[in-house]
């Protein structure tokens, strides 16, 4: 009898202790869905806090049409001489890969390259300095015709004019064989830092406290043509990116360092991915 109580006592302690280990398991588990859920919706609210996200060209600081000098970007078909009222056949463009056949358009050492930069009145120096590595370097122009410019209402629907003959024959004249013509957009978005917004009452330290993370990125893509037949290829680049710090009195200094330090690195990244697209 003294055995089969002992038992069943043993047999109780084994349950409570098994419910025990169960429950602290089950806390546990709650505790940490908790977490993740803490952790989620402070992702979200991040992500709701992110404020003043804008897209602008390289060519334009500003990011506004009429200001510093931009006039708006060069019409990507116009550049590769296409237009959109063209009545193409299914034979135009068999007779266009037919004689791009074994023929890709590449860059070689001693090839003098055109480089315009979309936008701008000549390229940026970070951009040239980078392709002399590989290239002499001819910079062209890349401010739009007046026609392709989009002053009202009554320009929005016309289509653009061609461009790229125009462009091979300022390249040729220029001596160079290939005409490099890129575009890049600047990506950014403004991060409030808490703790300082705290102290932005202070009518002085609000100015000089660092109180906003800038988070940048930068896209550049570009068309290598061949200014003998007009054939191009495409080029792309991985997206840079970069933060950085700044205080109201300090924002516009900031953005502007925080521009030339990330388009340094785009543009010597550029570079050798032509170096290794092209075996140069």
């Amino acid at each position: 009898m003294e055995g089969s109580l002992y038992e069943l006592g043993t047999k109780l302690a084994n349950r409570v202790a098994n419910y025990r280990i169960k429950l602290t398991a089950i806390k546990e588990l709650d505790m940490k869905k908790s977490k993740i859920s803490v952790t989620i919706l402070f992702s979200l609210a991040i992500i709701l806090i992110v404020g003043g996200c804008r897209t602008r060209s390289i060519s334009s600081i500003s990011g506004h049409s009429g200001r510093d000098g931009y006039r708006g970007e060069l019409n990507e078909l116009s550049v590769l001489g296409v237009r959109t009222d063209d009545n193409v056949t299914d034979t135009d463009i068999s007779d266009v890969l037919a004689s791009r056949e074994g023929k890709p358009v590449a860059l070689k050492r001693g090839d003098v390259l055109a480089v315009i930069q979309s936008g701008a009145r000549f390229p940026d120096k970070e951009m040239s300095d980078s392709l002399e590595t590989l290239s002499k370097v001819v910079p062209l122009s890349g401010v739009p015709p007046k026609e392709q410019h989009l002053h009202g209402r009554e320009q929005k629907n016309k289509t653009p004019i061609r461009i790229d003959r125009s462009l091979r024959m300022a390249a040729a004249k220029g001596g160079a064989n290939k005409l490099l013509v890129y575009w890049g957009i600047l990506e950014s978005a403004a991060e409030p830092e808490q703790a300082a917004k705290q102290l932005s009452w202070v009518p002085l330290l609000g100015r000089v406290i660092p109180d906003e993370t800038q988070h940048v990125q930068m896209r550049v893509k570009a068309a290598l043509i061949d200014v003998a037949t007009g054939n191009w290829t495409m080029i792309r680049t991985e997206p840079m990116q970069d933060k950085r710090m700044s205080s109201r009195l300090t924002r516009d200094s900031s953005d502007l360092k925080q521009i030339m330090r990330l388009k340094e690195k785009a543009y010597a990244q550029f570079a050798e991915d032509l170096k290794t697209r092209f075996l140069l």
